[in-house]
């Protein structure tokens, strides 16, 4: 009977890191199993919790910096590449920035909220200074 509570738990983890991905509930749904390896075999259950407990704080010690060196996070990084990406290339500017209103700048074909730091008219080719969110910050060249 607690071997399928241990099975059960296993299966709720597995469903949560498929919505979260980060590895944490994954981990946890291995010491489950390791767990329900332990009832299986008849041992009682405080054998088993500490089995769970053990299994998951050497999985988190050794198992999970492994798993974020093997397969990194993708979700700051993207950002990050495209912000470093964006500094230092050259935008004509589409509708005219004055310091205290966004213009329109054109990057690469695409349309960007610019501010900067003194008046650039339409037309005027400028440089990407600075990235924040979906604003460009912008200087005269």
């Amino acid at each position: 009977m607690l071997a399928l509570a241990w099975l059960l738990l296993s299966a709720v983890l597995v469903l949560i890191e498929l919505q979260t991905g980060t590895f944490y509930c994954l981990l946890l749904a291995a010491a489950s199993i390791l767990s329900m390896i332990t009832a299986l075999a008849g041992l009682p259950i405080l054998v088993q919790c500490f089995t769970f407990v053990v299994a998951i704080a050497l999985m988190y010690i050794f198992l999970l910096p492994l798993l974020r060196k093997v397969i990194p996070s993708t979700s700051k990084t993207a950002i990050l590449q495209n912000s470093e990406y964006l500094v230092g290339q050259e935008a004509f500017v589409i509708q005219a920035i004055s310091p205290d209103e966004a213009g329109l700048v054109k990057l690469h074909g695409e349309l960007w909220s610019a501010v900067a730091t003194e008046r650039i008219e339409e037309g005027t080719k400028v440089t990407v200074t600075e990235v924040r969110v979906s604003k460009l910050f912008v200087t005269k060249e």
